[in-house]
Parts: structure tokens; C-alpha cells; sequence
């Protein structure tokens, strides 16, 4: 099956109960965003290929904007497996692939319908329309998909596979974003403004101890992450999570830590587990 109709990867019964209502809502609108509006694009390159058949006759090139098509469907359907456990790269991929369709596929479609003239001309306007509607829509169920298993944030989560994102709590100066992820073998934080980024990972290995914590709001902004083109971006004050390693602490400025460390802790734990296991297996 292409996308498992029960809750991936989850061995704790209590949580694949209460996280089933997200998925099967989440899952619906993933199969919609990566392989329902991919393949409605093809139908609609396809749908202009016969009109400008019929209008201006066969020929090889018109048959190409309906393999530029086809291929990033069957490139996105192919990828939804292993795409399922990373929430927060649904977006990116439901973009990427209706981008690619519109430029080698639904353009150059359009084009040659356009050509053709007649019943091309209007062929080729309502397939623009509904092609840049398929794409749009497209990201829009990609979102809906990543927002309903992942809102709100709790616990049970750190029992699944998924990579879990939260908002880095900032102090926006334009275009300042940022976010903390739980993967299943350690965390990663990032930033950006504009085209400047910066990263920071912390594998659960190195992982001391982790505490709910506040940032005083009587200083203003605190520096948190230095930016490629030399600036830092800054937190706002208010709750945080505080991560102790042997060699330094890392502060993330995220909302309802306490939700936060629960979470971390399960995943941690089922980390810590699995590294035994695997320990104990090799020793055999």
C-alpha cells in the first residue's frame, strides 16, 4: 500500500489509538496533495494534447509536455513512502513537483494548444487555470496534511517515526523564520531571513538532560543562532527548553516546553531502547 491506512511505525498501543484520528485525516489529504492534483495535471496536459491533435494534427512535439508531466507524478508517487515519516518536507515536495509539471509539462502544453488556434486557444486557457489551481491546491492539502497530524503537539507523538517541527520563537526584524525539529536520532534547529540561514543539530546521544526553562524579559531580544551573512537572529523572551550536554547547553525558544520535553523524553527513550536492542543483538 502506498500510505498505510493505520499509524505508521508505533509499537505503543495508547498512542496509536489517540494519534489515529490525525493520521487517517492526514493521510487523506497527503494521497490528495502528492498523487491526486499530480495526476490531475497529467489528465489536463493529456486533455490538451488530443485538442490540439484534432485541431492541428499529429506530431511528435505536443506528446512531450505530457511526458514533462508524467514524469514528476510518478517521481512524487514514488516518493510518498519514504516521505511519509518527515511531516514537514510534504510542502516542499508538493511545490516541487507541481512547479516542475507546470514548467515541462502545462506551459509547453499550452503553448502548442495556443498555436493550433480554434478550440485550441480555448482548451489551452482552462487547462492554465485549473493546472495552476491543481498546483496550489496541491500545497494548500500538503499543509492541511502536515497541520492535522502534527497539531496540536503532545506527547504521544514522540512514540511515532514522524519528525516532529515547532516554531522557533523569534524576534522578527523581516522575514526572520525558525523552527526546531525532533527527528528519531536527534534534534535540528534552523533560522532564516531572507536567503541568510543557519543551522545547529544535537544528536540524542549527546544528550545530558532537558529542561523546561524561561528567557527574562528584561533585556529584550537574546542572540540565538548565528546567520550565514554574519547576523544573528534573536529570541524573544518567554518559555524555552533547556538542552545540557557534557560539552555546552543549547537554549530553544519554543512554546509550551513542558509539552516539549515529554515529547523529547519518549523519543529518547524508544532511541535509547532501540540502541540497546541493537547493542544486544550485535553481542550474540
Amino acid at each position: 500500500m502506498l500510505v498505510p491506512t493505520t499509524m505508521p511505525g508505533v509499537t505503543d498501543p495508547q498512542a496509536a489509538a489517540l494519534l489515529q484520528p490525525r493520521w487517517a485525516r492526514a493521510r487523506g489529504s497527503l494521497l490528495t496533495a502528492l498523487a491526486g492534483c499530480p495526476w490531475t495535471i497529467v489528465a489536463l496536459c493529456v486533455l490538451a494534447l488530443v485538442v490540439t491533435v484534432a485541431v492541428d494534427g499529429f506530431a511528435v512535439w505536443p506528446v512531450l509536455p505530457v511526458v514533462g508531466a508524467v514524469v514528476p507524478a510518478v517521481l512524487a508517487l514514488a516518493s510518498v513512502r519514504g516521505l511519509v515519516s518527515e511531516p514537514p518536507r510534504w510542502v516542499r515536495a508538493a511545490f516541487l513537483t507541481g512547479g516542475v509539471q507546470l514548467l515541462l509539462g502545462v506551459f509547453p502544453a499550452v503553448g502548442f494548444a495556443t498555436n493550433a488556434g480554434g478550440a485550441g486557444a480555448v482548451t489551452a486557457t482552462v487547462v492554465l487555470v485549473l493546472a495552476l489551481a491543481a498546483v496550489a491546491l496541491g500545497v494548500f492539502f500538503a499543509r492541511r496534511a502536515m497541520q492535522a497530524l502534527l497539531t496540536p503537539v503532545s506527547r504521544e507523538l514522540g512514540a511515532t517515526p514522524f519528525t516532529v517541527a515547532v516554531r522557533a520563537r523569534l524576534h522578527d526584524t523581516g522575514l526572520v523564520s525558525g523552527s526546531v525539529s525532533i527527528g528519531r536520532a536527534g534534534l535540528e534547529w534552523a533560522a532564516r531571513r531572507h536567503r541568510a540561514t543557519g543551522h545547529g543539530h544535537l544528536s540524542f546521544s549527546e544528550l545530558r538532560d532537558v529542561v523546561p526553562t524561561m528567557l527574562p524579559g528584561t533585556s529584550g531580544p537574546v542572540p540565538w543562532l548565528a546567520l550565514s551573512d554574519g547576523s544573528v537572529a534573536q529570541a524573544v523572551p518567554g518559555p524555552a527548553v533547556l538542552l545540557r550536554t557534557s560539552s555546552q547547553d543549547v537554549l530553544l525558544p519554543v512554546d509550551e516546553p513542558h509539552v516539549f520535553v515529554e515529547l523529547l523524553s519518549v523519543r529518547v527513550a524508544a532511541w535509547r531502547a532501540t540502541q540497546f536492542r541493537c547493542t544486544a543483538e550485535a553481542r550474540r
